[in-house]
């Protein structure tokens, strides 16, 4: 009898996939990009997704959507810059249904974009599996 409501458990758990565990979860590269660290967070409630940012950062935790000169700068070249996109891509997620895999590209932002998907496909994996907290993954695996 324990072994049936055993393997009952688990294929249940199977079937319903990993549960994500409520908290506070952020990742940034270990090397930086032009000076900056690609960075996400993501905040669980109630195992789900409730709320994304994307920006990238320095060591002393100034962000790129904050400055000034490096705004301007990148608008003028490409018409968009961290201002922007670190609000554009969270809600691009989520007006996707929260599928990173249909994501619209955002002009100007692609690399930024790409960094997003891979820092949070690495937090849902973190939140699967071991739980909130402040991560550091590899620039190599953006």
């Amino acid at each position: 009898m324990k072994k049936i409501l055993l393997c009952s458990l688990l294929l249940s758990s199977i079937a319903l996939g990993a549960q994500l565990k409520d908290g506070k979860y952020t990742v940034r590269t270990d090397k930086s990009i032009w000076f900056w660290y690609p960075y996400t967070a993501m905040v669980v409630k109630n195992g789900e997704i409730v709320s994304t940012y994307h920006d990238r950062i320095k060591l002393d935790g100034r962000k790129a959507s904050e400055d000034e000169s490096y705004n301007k700068n990148m608008y003028k070249k490409v018409k968009i810059n961290p201002e922007m996109y670190s609000k554009l891509i969270p809600e691009d997620f989520f007006k996707n249904g929260k599928d990173l895999n249909k994501m619209d590209g955002i002009s100007g932002a692609t690399d930024s974009l790409n960094h997003f998907k891979s820092q949070m496909k690495f937090l849902i994996e973190k939140s699967e599996t071991e739980g909130p907290g402040n991560y550091i993954m590899k620039k190599s695996e953006l």
